[in-house]
């Protein structure tokens, strides 16, 4: 005779779990529940948030038996949900040895990607030069914040710890002054414009201030733009299309510098720059190390970063960028990966890459094993994509190395250098 089943749990039960696994996401995995704020090896006391069809969301209330590297997190706002406050860093209660050990078993157990370490950041706070920041609340309550965990729910991110101090300072600024001038968030529900998000650069000395809105009316922008003392060049941007990829694809600036400097490249208003530019400085170096001379092609050059290091060994570099401004900073047209290689009737002799978080996909994978450059470098910010690109260029590649950088600390976030040989 069959066992009793157990009744499985309903929100708001308090429940206790052996923690199996770290997730990508950085919450603990014990079966088919996925809990925030514990980790493998350990016995939590958790609140039940939610059941859904193929996963059970959960919350650690306390901490029954910890791993050796559990502390005290720096930021103490971790705090209720329904608080409406940031809830914190995935990995920050635990110390930072400790995260790069699970980000190493987590990209084994969850991506089949072995690595010999994580390498650390060169900094574990205040690491973070570029930030956007989505915006909320009516005429009069503007904020500034971030979506809470698994939610739809904004979260205040006052005095954030990762945020470079110039930009945490500048984010308060802004939201205190556009509260002062009765400025409103876009709310899609409401069908009410506004300004949608802000997004925050800097180069360690100046801050450079990217105002999304969905509002065509730009006198209230203007308005706002001589109250932010702290920011040293202020753009917006419209943008009008529902989600949360929050760009624009052109800016005006209102005042002060037009672009930032940031270790050489040149950074606008709508440019990208990496999250923690001094990490990402050794993982350029380590992404063309290698390459020799010849012809090189640069995919997703961005800003040209990669593009300036490979002009110093290479005879001849020939770099593509799909955005606009990225492309415009290169002198050349902007143009997909897809559509630039497909165009190709000659190998390079090298290729480096830094996708998106998807990776290369099928399409651009197909074309390099048409071309079958030497030698490709990738930089992935996705663990998930680049594994699936390593799978896809096997029958043409072999896996040479494989390094992962701790690029932004307290966080589940992870980077990886895979250089692969011809066979």
């Amino acid at each position: 005779m069959k066992g009793k089943e157990e009744p499985r749990p309903c929100a708001g039960d308090r429940v206790s779990f052996e923690v199996e696994s770290l997730l990508p996401t950085g919450e603990g995995a014990a079966g088919r529940t996925r809990i925030a704020g514990a980790f493998p090896g350990e016995r939590v006391a958790a609140r039940i948030d939610h059941v859904g069809k193929h996963a059970t969301f959960a919350t650690t209330l306390e901490v029954e038996r910890g791993r050796a590297g559990r502390r005290v997190p720096p930021c103490l706002r971790h705090v209720d949900l329904k608080a409406g406050s940031c809830t914190g860093c995935g990995l920050m209660a635990l110390e930072e040895a400790d995260q790069r050990t699970l980000l190493r078993e987590m990209l084994l157990a969850q991506h089949g990607l072995e690595v010999g370490e994580v390498v650390a950041a060169p900094e574990s706070l205040g690491y973070r030069w570029s930030a956007k920041r989505i915006a909320y609340g009516g005429p009069g309550k503007l904020r500034l914040g971030s979506f809470m965990r698994g939610t739809n729910r904004p979260a205040d991110m006052r005095g954030c710890l990762v945020d470079h101090p110039l930009i945490a300072a500048a984010a308060d600024e802004l939201a205190e002054a556009g509260r002062d001038l009765g400025i409103a968030a876009h709310d899609e529900e409401r069908k009410r414009l506004g300004l949608r998000a802000v997004w925050l650069r800097t180069n360690g000395t100046q801050v450079l201030a990217t105002l999304v809105t969905s509002e065509a009316n730009e006198d209230e922008l203007r308005r706002l733009s001589p109250r932010l003392m702290l920011c040293d060049g202020v753009a917006f941007s419209f943008h009008r299309e529902a989600g949360n990829a929050l760009r624009g694809t052109e800016a005006t600036v209102l005042r002060g510098i037009e672009a930032l400097d940031v270790n050489g490249t040149r950074v606008g208003p709508l440019g990208f720059l990496q999250p923690n530019p001094k990490a990402a400085e050794q993982m350029y170096d380590d992404l063309v190390e290698g390459i020799g001379g010849g012809r090189i092609f640069d995919l997703y050059a961005g800003s040209g970063a990669t593009t300036r290091r490979l002009r110093a060994v290479a005879s001849e570099v020939v770099p593509c960028e799909s955005h606009s401004e990225g492309a415009s900073n290169l002198a050349i047209e902007a143009e997909t990966a897809e559509a630039f290689l497909a165009r190709q009737t000659d190998a390079p002799d090298a290729l480096v890459a830094n996708p998106p978080r998807k990776g290369l996909g099928a399409a651009v994978v197909q074309e390099l094993l048409r071309l079958r450059p030497a030698r490709i470098h990738v930089m992935a910010c996705g663990p998930a994509g680049l594994a699936k690109d390593i799978a896809g260029l096997a029958e043409g590649y072999r896996l040479e190395s494989l390094r992962a950088y701790d690029t932004l600390p307290q966080t589940p976030h992870v980077e990886l250098i895979a250089k692969l040989a011809r066979t």
